[in-house]
């Protein structure tokens, strides 16, 4: 799905990213990589599989769109480094091509001198003409500028006849900040409130959808 902030054209992912075209531009937020890991370091029974398949839809997400850049939006690591820096790096080891780069967030606690080993720059924020890129959303972002954040993980609740109900991820729109879902699949949902000012994109199998 295509939407335009501040005269900027962006496609929705269903995947859960968001893709500007003109740039080649990637925007991933909240992964949270070896958050299972962690949580059985924890004692918190986890199979060891249990988050493969955040590296799954990582590696065909960047098959898919073969982008040139890729934002992460903060939150890619769970915590300290464990068992699933291999995977990461093994997976970025495979993209020499494209341009990576980590907005921090409050969970990366690696030393970002590790990241500047396998070529990630770490960063607080990304500011262009129009758009200010951030892991949190920023209480004094520039008015004129969107605000493109994650750190929320954005869910809406649709309900249905029978009193049925669904949380579903979505994208988020209220005034100058646009917030994007998580991308993990260890990571909960926030539900989100519908106003007048906001504008909600739900994240359906195969397609992005506003409601």
């Amino acid at each position: 799905m295509d939407i335009i902030l501040q005269n900027n054209n962006f496609r929705l992912l269903p995947e859960k990213a968001l893709y500007k075209p003109d740039e080649g531009l990637l925007v991933i937020a909240d992964v949270h990589l070896g958050k299972a890991s962690h949580f059985r370091n924890s004692g918190i029974p986890l199979s060891a599989n249990s988050q493969m398949g955040d590296y799954v839809n990582l590696e065909m997400l960047f098959r898919k769109i073969e982008p040139q850049k890729v934002y992460f939006l903060g939150d890619l690591f769970h915590s300290n480094i464990n068992r699933d820096w291999h995977y990461f790096t093994e997976l970025i080891g495979k993209f020499p091509q494209i341009q990576f780069t980590l907005i921090k967030g409050n969970h990366d606690l690696i030393n970002p001198s590790l990241f500047l080993e396998i070529g990630i720059p770490v960063i607080d924020q990304i500011e262009t003409d129009t758009i200010i890129y951030s892991h949190e959303p920023l209480a004094d972002a520039d008015p004129n500028k969107m605000n493109i954040a994650g750190h929320i993980h954005p869910g809406f609740v649709l309900s249905g006849a029978g009193r049925q109900h669904i949380k579903l991820a979505c994208f988020y729109r209220t005034n100058n900040l646009f917030l994007l879902p998580a991308f993990g699949m260890l990571t909960g949902l926030v539900s989100m409130q519908r106003t007048a000012a906001t504008s909600i994109y739900v994240i359906l199998p195969g397609e992005v959808r506003e409601i």
